[in-house]
């Protein structure tokens, strides 16, 4: 999977956000570009073309993009690039979006009222006009007060984000753990790959008793 991570933050190198993202962008082997003016229209279309998954990533500044993300799109998804010559059809499209609201804040009748899908919408037109395949968005919401513990599950989280059909699967959440598991265990000091190898063994295990235990459920179906 070829990923591309299109940046659009007018403050990425104070944002610990965004460099904390970076680190799980390199991890995934997925290409970050942060978009900085100006733009060579040759240059950036061909990034795009290179890519199976785009990724637009920005914060939310008064329910959209920053405006460099903007200028961006009016520059490069030329009428005849994106829409007679359909160069982008097929491809995914998928939007990472951090705020320093709660998650709870976007839904119904609470502060903002509406989903971040919603809010999202007209990037999902886009998507649409364009023939790419939209992806769920993924909303990191406050990331200064998540724990450490909380953060490492989001560097998961957003590596598959990255890299995993969309939206993945539990087998293929676990089969992401093993591979990354198994490379781990390749790069570790001696005295580290045995632990790393029974962990690697614990989770096949684990693997097959699942899909045991969900053929016996099958089963019983059947037979009522």
């Amino acid at each position: 999977m070829q990923t591309l991570i299109i940046v659009a933050h007018p403050q990425l190198a104070e944002s610990s956000t965004q460099q904390f993202l970076r680190q799980g962008a390199n991890l995934a082997d997925a290409t970050w570009r942060p978009l900085q003016a100006p733009f060579t229209l040759a240059t950036e279309q061909a990034k795009l073309l290179s890519a199976e998954r785009i990724i637009w990533q920005f914060p939310l500044y008064w329910y959209s993009a920053p405006a460099i993300l903007k200028s961006w799109q009016d520059q490069v998804l030329t009428s005849e690039f994106a829409l007679r010559q359909q160069s982008l059809a097929g491809k995914e499209l998928g939007i990472v979006v951090t705020t320093d609201t709660k998650a709870s804040a976007y839904q119904s009748g609470a502060a903002e009222q509406f989903t971040l899908a919603e809010l999202l919408r007209p990037y999902q037109a886009l998507a649409n006009k364009l023939g790419l395949r939209w992806l769920p968005p993924f909303a990191i919401h406050q990331f200064k007060y998540q724990t450490e513990i909380q953060q490492q599950q989001l560097l998961i989280d957003y590596q598959q984000y990255l890299t995993l059909p969309q939206p993945a699967t539990f087998e293929q959440r676990q089969q992401w753990f093993e591979q990354r598991l198994q490379q781990m265990t390749t790069r570790a000091p001696a005295m580290q790959k045995e632990t790393l190898q029974l962990l690697g063994e614990q989770l096949a295990t684990n693997r097959d008793n699942l899909a045991e235990l969900r053929w016996t459920v099958e089963q019983m179906r059947e037979d009522e």
